[in-house]
């Protein structure tokens, strides 16, 4: 980082999780999938906001629930009735 850089203040923070999950909806939506870089990125940015008690976005609660859902639903598939799956974080 150099000596002129900023950290990010929440609302950049917002913004950036806001876009990804837009784009990891619109992903979704057409059959593509998202690297686990996105999935690493949306989730640290969530986890940021609520440290920084920043609500959600009504975007970023549906790709958290859904990454959650489809935790589940793979733990489920695996049949593992001793896994226990549970969110990354909570909203």
């Amino acid at each position: 980082m150099s000596d002129d850089a900023q950290p990010l203040g929440a609302g950049d923070i917002l913004s950036l999780a806001t876009k990804l999950a837009e784009r990891m909806l619109q992903a979704r939506s057409t059959g593509r999938t998202f690297s686990v870089d996105e999935l690493d990125v949306v989730v640290k940015a969530a986890e940021l906001l609520l440290a920084l008690s920043v609500p959600w976005p009504a975007v970023v609660a549906e790709i958290i629930d859904i990454l959650v859902a489809d935790s589940e639903a793979i733990g489920a598939a695996l049949g593992n009735a001793n896994a226990e799956v549970r969110p990354v974080i909570g909203n």
